[in-house]
C-alpha cells in the first residue's frame, strides 16, 4: 500500500459525488507492469491493480487486487512517480469515462458486499462488466477480486490490450515516459519527497538467503502407484534451474551443474518481476510449451540454436515446482505441500511463471494421462518431504517414455547425400568407466547437423573414449567424452544395449560424470 506521508502523490480531498460517476483505468510501468482500475465512488477512487489489463471476453477472469482508495486528484494524472517511493515508474491515463451501477444504487455499498456490476462508457471500455471479490487463500496477504466481461454486443475475443497501448489524453504510450525531464511529477507531498526515508519498523529476523548447491532429484520407479501420503505432477520436459531474486531485484538462473542459464536464456531476466516477495528462491523448470500446454525439449533447443532471432521463438515459461525461501524464511524443512501452496501464493506473473499443480494420491490416472498426451512422464513426490540437495527416495519419477541423458564419445562417417556425420557413439559411465550403449543416427535436421559436426570436430581426439569395443556401421571418429546428447529410445537390450535410440537436443546442464544407466526400482520400495 502507498503511504502518502512518504509517496509524493496527491493528498486531495472528498468531492462531492457527481451525476456521472467517473473512472479511470491508468496504465502503470512500476516493478512490473500492470493496469490501476479506478472507479469514482464515495468521493474517491476506489482502485484495483490488475496485471494483465481488462478484457473483451465474456468468462475470462482477470485478477483485480483490491488496493487503497486514490483521491480524485489522482484521476487526470500522467507522468512519473519519482524514484524512492512504491509505485516508481511511469503512468498513462489509459483509458477514461463515465459508469453507471447496473445492480444498486450506491456504488460503495455494492463494494462493501463484494460485487459491483456496472456499464461503462469510455474511450477504449464500453459495456457491462462485474467485480467480485474472491476467496483469499491461506495466509494470503492483500484483497482478491475479479473483474469480469458480461455478454453484450461490446464482447470482443479477438481484441489484444497489448495493440492497444497508447494514452487517450495524449497519445504517448508508457514507455515514453521513461527518462523524460519534461514529464509531470507528483510533488504536492513536497516535505516526503525531500525528506529522508522513513525507517522501516522492526520486524523479526531473516534466515540467510540460501545458496542450493545442488537440487533435489528423483529416483526412478518402475511404475506407477496410488497412495493418498504423496501427490503427483507432470514430469515437464526442460532445463532444471534454480531462480534466485534478492532483495534489490538482482536475478540469478543456476543448473544443477552450476550453468548461467540467463546468458542462454536472457529474455527470462523478466523472472525478477514475477514475484509478490523479495527475496525469494524457486525451483522450476524452464519449458517451451505447445498450444496444449506440452513442454517440449527438442523446441527449446531451437530456441537456443546460434543465429535464431528471438522474435521467431516460442515464449519461454519458468514452469515453479517448488519454494526454497520467501518471507524472510528458508522453507527447506517446510513439509512440501505448505511450500507449494506458498509458491502459489507467491507468483505475481503468470504468464512467465507457471505454476505446477498436482494431484493428490491418484497417481495411476495422472500418468495414464501423461502416456495419453505422449508426456515424457509423471514425478511423485512425498507430501509431508522436506528439500534435500540430493537424489531421494522421498522424489520419484515414472517415466511414459523411456528418455535419459548419454555421453557423446565418437561419431561415424555420414552415407549416401547426408552431411555432417552419420550417428552418434554413445555411453554411460560403468564404475567410472565409459561404457558404449549404442549409436543415434534419427533426430537431427540440416542445421543441427551442421552445427554439431563443427562442436565434435572441436574436441576431436585419436583413441576411443570407451572402455568396451564399438560396433559402427561406417568409419568411426572420436572425441573427447564433454557432450552430453537426451536420447529417447524404446528399451535396453539383454546385453545392455539401446533400441531404436532417437536424439533430442544438447543437455549443457548436465555433466558427463553423471550419466550413469537408470535402473527403476520396485515401486513397492518407496510407497
Amino acid at each position: 500500500m502507498r503511504d502518502f506521508g512518504e509517496t509524493p502523490e496527491p493528498r486531495g480531498t472528498r468531492s462531492k459525488r457527481t451525476a456521472k460517476l467517473r473512472f479511470v483505468i491508468q496504465k502503470h510501468r512500476a516493478t512490473r507492469l500492470h493496469y490501476d482500475f479506478r472507479l469514482e465512488a464515495d468521493g474517491v477512487l476506489k482502485s484495483w491493480a490488475i496485471p494483465k489489463g481488462p478484457s473483451f471476453t465474456p468468462g475470462e477472469r482477470r485478477l483485480a487486487m483490491h488496493v487503497e482508495d486514490h483521491p480524485m486528484d489522482y484521476r487526470t494524472f500522467e507522468g512519473i512517480i519519482p524514484k524512492g517511493n512504491y509505485g516508481a515508474g511511469e503512468v498513462i491515463v489509459w483509458d477514461e469515462g463515465t459508469y453507471e451501477l447496473f445492480e444498486g444504487s450506491d456504488p460503495s455499498a455494492e463494494i462493501g458486499k463484494g460485487k459491483i456490476k456496472f456499464v461503462m462508457h469510455g474511450k477504449k471500455m464500453h459495456g457491462l462488466f462485474t467485480l467480485v471479490r474472491i476467496k483469499g487463500r491461506g495466509g494470503e496477504s492483500g484483497d482478491p477480486w475479479l473483474l469480469l466481461k458480461d455478454h453484450d454486443e461490446y464482447e470482443n475475443p479477438k481484441y489484444d490490450i497489448e495493440k492497444d497501448n497508447k494514452s487517450v489524453k495524449t497519445g504517448r504510450t508508457v514507455e515514453s515516459y521513461a527518462g523524460d525531464p519534461k514529464a509531470r511529477h507528483w510533488q504536492s507531498n513536497r516535505r516526503a519527497s525531500g525528506a529522508a526515508e522513513k525507517k522501516p519498523a522492526a520486524r523479526a529476523k531473516r534466515d540467510k538467503l540460501p545458496e542450493i548447491a545442488s537440487p533435489m532429484l528423483a529416483t526412478l520407479v518402475d511404475e506407477p502407484f496410488d497412495d493418498d501420503e504423496w501427490l503427483f505432477e507432470i514430469k515437464w520436459d526442460g532445463y532444471r534451474a534454480i531462480c534466485t531474486v534478492d532483495e534489490k531485484g538482482g536475478i540469478s538462473l543456476v543448473s544443477r551443474n552450476g550453468l548461467d542459464l540467463l546468458k542462454k536464456f536472457p529474455d527470462l531476466q523478466g523472472l525478477a518481476g514475477a514475484w509478490k516477495t523479495l527475496p525469494v528462491v524457486a525451483d522450476g523448470e524452464i519449458v517451451i510449451l505447445d498450444d496444449e500446454g506440452r513442454s517440449s525439449f527438442q523446441r527449446l533447443q531451437e530456441a537456443m540454436s546460434k543465429g535464431r532471432s528471438p522474435r521467431k521463438t516460442p515464449a519461454l515459461t519458468y514452469a515453479a515446482f517448488d519454494l526454497l525461501y520467501a518471507d524472510g524464511k528458508d522453507l527447506r524443512k517446510t513439509p512440501l505441500e505448505e511450500r507449494k501452496e506458498l509458491l502459489q501464493r507467491a507468483i505475481a506473473d503468470d504468464e512467465l511463471v507457471l505454476y505446477s499443480k498436482h494431484v493428490v494420491g491418484k497417481g495411476r490416472a495422472l500418468f495414464k494421462q501423461a502416456q495419453e498426451r505422449e508426456l515424457e512422464g509423471i514425478i511423485g513426490k512425498r507430501r509431508e518431504s522436506l528439500y534435500s540437495e540430493r537424489r531421494t527416495r522421498d522424489w520419484v519419477k515414472i517415466k511414459a517414455q523411456l528418455m535419459q541423458e548419454f555421453v557423446i564419445g565418437g561419431y561415424t562417417e555420414p552415407r549416401g547425400s547426408r552431411k555432417g556425420f552419420g550417428s552418434l557413439l554413445l555411453g554411460v559411465y560403468e564404475k567410472g568407466k565409459l561404457r558404449y550403449v549404442g549409436h543415434a543416427g534419427t533426430g537431427f535436421n540440416t542445421k543441427t547437423l551442421a552445427s554439431m559436426t563443427a562442436d565434435l570436430k572441436k574436441i576431436e581426439r585419436k583413441t576411443t573414449p570407451f572402455a568396451n569395443k564399438v560396433e559402427a556401421n561406417t568409419t568411426p571418429h572420436w572425441v573427447d567424452p564433454k557432450l552430453v546428447a537426451e536420447i529417447r529410445f524404446t528399451e535396453w537390450t539383454r546385453d545392455g544395449y539401446l533400441r531404436q535410440p532417437a536424439f533430442l537436443g544438447l543437455r549443457v546442464d548436465k555433466d558427463p560424470k553423471s550419466c550413469v544407466r537408470e535402473r527403476a526400482i520396485d515401486a513397492d520400495e518407496v510407497a
